[in-house]
C-alpha cells in the first residue's frame, strides 16, 4: 500500500485534473461519498445523531460541505460551523458551500469578536463531529481560533470523524503542529499519507480507511513512488512456497556472532529466530567457555567455540577461524549480547571488512562501529542495520529526540549516506534502502516491549537473507512477520507480558499465510 507526502498527493490530484481531465468537483464528490459511507460503518446510528461539520477553509472545508449534504439527504440533523468566512472560499469548495445554503442546512459563521463559550455551546451538544477544519496542506503551527477549537474538540466525548487527516497533524511527518485533533476515525483520500501511519500519527487518526477518489492507476505508476505501508497484499507476492524437494543445504546457512557472559539468552534468541524463519542450518560462534551452556540451550543450532576475552566475550583472535568457517555460508548476524568490550569491537570491524556474505548488525555490533560509521561504506557485502532509537542516536551522534522527530527522514538519510538497509525499530518500524525505497511496518503491539524481541528479529532477517531474499525485502518481510506473530498472540488481549520466546512458534504460521496470500 503506497504512502505519500502531502505534496505528492497534491501533485496526483493536479495531474488527474489537468492531464486526464477529471474535474476537481468529481474528485471531491468521490471523496465525500466514500468518507460518508465509511463513517456510517464506524459510528452506529450516525444518522440518528446531531452531526456538526466544523469547516475551515480550502478543499478540506469543501469535502466537509459535501458530506453535510450527503448526511442531510439521508435524513440526519446536520449543521455547519464555518470557522472562516465561506465568502472567501473559491472553486469546488465554494460550489459545495453554495449547495449547502440552497438546500437549507443551517450554517453558522464563527465570529472571533463574540464570546467563545457562547458560540461553542451548540457544538458541544453535538452527537458527532466532522473535522473538516485543516487539511493535508498545513505546514505551520496551528494558532488562534483553530487551535482553541481543536483543544476544545479533544475534550468532547463524542465521535470525531476526520476528513483526509486530523486537523493539525502534519501529513508528511506525522507530527502535531502545535495542536491536533484526536480522531475516532479518519477517511484519507486517494492514498495513505505519511502522517496517518507514522509513530505519532497513529495516536491521532483512530480507525483509518483509504478512500478511492478516482485517480487513474497509470498516473500513480508513472510517478515512481517507492514508499509503502507493509501489508499482506504487498508482501505475499514476494514469498513463495518452497519446492517439495528442498533440503537443508539449499535453505541457507546462517552464522551468528552473539552472546557473552550473562548474555547467552541473546545468542539463543537470534539462533531460534533464524531457525523459525526457515534457515536450513544455523551455526553460533560462541566464546569457548560458554559453549557448554549454549549447547544445552540450543538443540538445532550448531556451535563453533571461539577465542574469548578475559571477560568471556568474543575476541579478535577468533577472526581467522570465523572467516574460514564463513566461506560458502549465506548470512552472518552479529551483535546481540557480545558486549562493548574494545577487543570485541575490533572483531566486529574486521568482520565487516572481510566477511564473504551479507551481514545483519544489531545491538552491540552497531555500538562497535558508532565511533567510526564510515567503515560501513567499506564493507564488501550488503549490510542490514537494525538499531533501536538509542543505538540510532549513538551512531548518528545525535539525540534520541532528534531521531524520533522524523523517523522516516532519519532512516532514509542514514541508509543513503552509508549504503545500507536501515531498520529503525520501534512503533511503526521503518525500513529504508539506499536507493530511496522506504517502508513503514503495520504490525506489532505494546506487549513487544520486552528484552529479546530485537534479538529474534535479527535472526529472522538473517534467515531470510540466507534464503536468497535481497536485503530490503528480507528486512521488510522480517519486521512484518515479527510483529504479526506477536499480534496473533497478544493483540487485543494484553498490552504487557509477551516473551520473545512466545512469539517464535508463530513465525512459521505467519510466513505460511504470506506464502498463500491468506489473511493473518
Amino acid at each position: 500500500m503506497l504512502v505519500l507526502t502531502a505534496g505528492e498527493m497534491a501533485g496526483l490530484d493536479a495531474r488527474t485534473i489537468n492531464e486526464v481531465g477529471i474535474p476537481g468537483i468529481v474528485l471531491m464528490e468521490n471523496a465525500a461519498q466514500g468518507a460518508a459511507a465509511f463513517f456510517l460503518r464506524v459510528v452506529p446510528h450516525l444518522l440518528q445523531r446531531r452531526i456538526t461539520v466544523l469547516a475551515g477553509s480550502g478543499n478540506n472545508a469543501g469535502d466537509g460541505f459535501a458530506m453535510a449534504r450527503i448526511f442531510h439527504s439521508k435524513g440526519a440533523q446536520v449543521n455547519v460551523v464555518c470557522l472562516r468566512s465561506p465568502r472567501k472560499l473559491g472553486g469546488d469548495a465554494l460550489t459545495n458551500f453554495s449547495i449547502v445554503e440552497k438546500i437549507g442546512i443551517p450554517v453558522t459563521v464563527w465570529d472571533e469578536g463574540k464570546d467563545f463559550d457562547t458560540q461553542w455551546e451548540p457544538v458541544s451538544r453535538s452527537g458527532a463531529i466532522i473535522d473538516a477544519i485543516l487539511g493535508t496542506g498545513l505546514k505551520s503551527e496551528v494558532k488562534g481560533i483553530y487551535r482553541e477549537v481543536i483543544e476544545r474538540l479533544n475534550g468532547l466525548h463524542v465521535p470525531v470523524l476526520a476528513v483526509d487527516i486530523p486537523s493539525g497533524l502534519d501529513a508528511s511527518t506525522g507530527l502535531p503542529l502545535g495542536a491536533a485533533v484526536k480522531a475516532t476515525a479518519t477517511a484519507t483520500f486517494g492514498f495513505l499519507k505519511i502522517g496517518c501511519v507514522s509513530e505519532r500519527g497513529t495516536e491521532l487518526t483512530g480507525r483509518i480507511k483509504v478512500i478511492d477518489i478516482g485517480i487513474p492507476p497509470g498516473l500513480v505508476e508513472s510517478s515512481g513512488f517507492s514508499r509503502w505501508l507493509l501489508c499482506r497484499e504487498l508482501l505475499s507476492p514476494w514469498i513463495k512456497p518452497r519446492n517439495p524437494a528442498t533440503h537443508k543445504g539449499q535453505a541457507g546457512h546462517v552464522c551468528v556472532l552473539a552472546g557473552s557472559l550473562g548474555k547467552t539468552g541473546a545468542a539463543t534468541l537470534v539462533c531460534q529466530g533464524a531457525g523459525r524463519a526457515g534457515a536450513g542450518l544455523v551455526t553460533l560462534f560462541v566464546p569457548e567457555s560458554l559453549n557448554a551452556v549454549l549447547e544445552v540451550k540450543l538443540t538445532e543450532t550448531m556451535t563453533l567455540p571461539i577465542a574469548e576475552t578475559p571477560q568471556k566475550a568474543p575476541s579478535s583472535a577468533a577472526l581467522d577461524p570465523i572467516l574460514d568457517f564463513l566461506r560458502g555460508k549465506q548470512a552472518l548476524a552479529m551483535g546481540p549480547g557480545i558486549s562493548t568490550n574494545g577487543d570485541t569491537a575490533a572483531l566486529v570491524k574486521k568482520l565487516l571488512l572481510n566477511a564473504p556474505c551479507p551481514i545483519v548488525l544489531d545491538a552491540d555490533a552497531i555500538t562497535a562501529v558508532s565511533d567510526e560509521p564510515d567503515i560501513l561504506r567499506k564493507a564488501p557485502v550488503p549490510l542490514v542495520l537494525t538499531p533501536h532509537p538509542g543505538e540510532m542516536a549513538r551512531i548518528c551522534h545525535c539525540t534520541v529526540p532528534d531521531v524520533q522527530q522524523n523517523r522516516l527522514e532519519s532512516a532514509s538519510k542514514f541508509s543513503k549516506e552509508y549504503g545500507v538497509v536501515l531498520v529503525l525499530k520501534g512503533h511503526r518500524t521503518v525500513v529504508a534502502a539506499p536507493d530511496g525505497k522506504l517502508a513503514i511496518n503495520s504490525t506489532g503491539n505494546p506487549a513487544m516491549a520486552g528484552g529479546g524481541m530485537g534479538d529474534t528479529l535479527t535472526g529472522i532477517i538473517a534467515s531470510l537473507l540466507a534464503q536468497g531474499f535481497d536485503p530490503f525485502r528480507a528486512a521488510c518481510i522480517g519486521v512484518y512477520a515479527h510483529g504479526a506473530a506477536c499480534d496473533r498472540l497478544f493483540s487485543g488481549i494484553s498490552s504487557r507480558g509477551l516473551l520473545a520466546t512466545d512469539m517464535l512458534e508463530e513465525i512459521p504460521a505467519v510466513l505460511g499465510l504470506l506464502e498463500r496470500g491468506e489473511a493473518l
